[in-house]
């Protein structure tokens, strides 16, 4: 982990990305405070733990790339913009946005939104689709 000096820099957030497209789950789980809230288009969680098991049964069906684009951030909150690549491993019927198959890749563009705690953890993540880059 970081000191609390780079709290909500760009090079925290690329550490905490750096550890989820790595599939480094303690990496990653370690920026989520223990009730951290995360609403998304696939899922509105609660929880360091619920996502962990969440993104655990995602990667079991894909491989997630996340590519920063765009940071704004301070010590409370941070705004990016990214680029997401999907490359489906298993066939996903019920996938959120529509089925997909083994071998399908989606690119979309999100914007993610976090709120960060007294602590330095997120407390609140809420993730929004912007466009669809590719599909198929």
């Amino acid at each position: 982990m970081m000191t609390k000096s780079e709290i909500g820099t760009r090079e925290w957030i690329e550490h905490y990305l750096g550890a989820f497209n790595n599939h480094d789950f303690e990496g990653f789980s370690a920026f989520y405070a223990p009730d951290v809230e995360f609403y998304g288009q696939a899922a509105n969680l609660k929880g360091a733990a619920q996502i962990v098991e969440f993104y655990t049964m995602v990667m079991d069906c894909l491989d997630e790339h996340i590519e920063l684009k765009t940071f704004v951030g301070s010590k409370k909150h941070v705004a990016i913009e990214i680029i997401t690549t999907l490359d489906f491993k298993k066939d996903w019927p019920d996938f959120a946005p529509g089925p997909m198959k083994a071998g399908d890749r989606r690119q979309t563009v999100n914007f993610i939104f976090y709120d960060i705690n007294e602590n330095g953890l997120f407390s609140r993540i809420r993730s929004s689709r912007y466009a669809v880059i590719r599909e198929r």
